[in-house]
């Protein structure tokens, strides 16, 4: 699919022209079509990276509230828990 617009990028880089055309050889397409696969992979790989963030903030602060609350009111320990819920012998209550 070919894209206009009114207007172009005019990249002068050597490298970035090499890196295009390397590109372009690998995926048997245009170099246009390179440098568009290739900016979409590195914009696809962000979002991907800021929804993992995201993801993990929002489980650290679960996991927060979760030891705040823990700590404010850690109930039996697990060793009184087992003497309550098994006798003497293992055998559950």
């Amino acid at each position: 699919m070919v894209e206009n617009y009114d207007m172009a990028m005019n990249i002068k880089s050597t490298t970035a022209h090499d890196l295009a055309k390397e590109l372009a050889a690998i995926e048997h397409t245009s170099v246009t079509q390179a440098v568009t696969l290739s900016l979409r992979e590195a914009l696809d790989r962000r979002r991907s990276q800021e929804i993992a963030d995201q993801r993990l903030a929002k489980i650290r602060g679960i996991a927060d509230r979760f030891t705040d609350r823990v700590q404010a009111s850690p109930g039996p320990s697990l060793w009184e828990a087992n003497e309550e819920l098994y006798d003497e012998n293992g055998v559950p209550r």
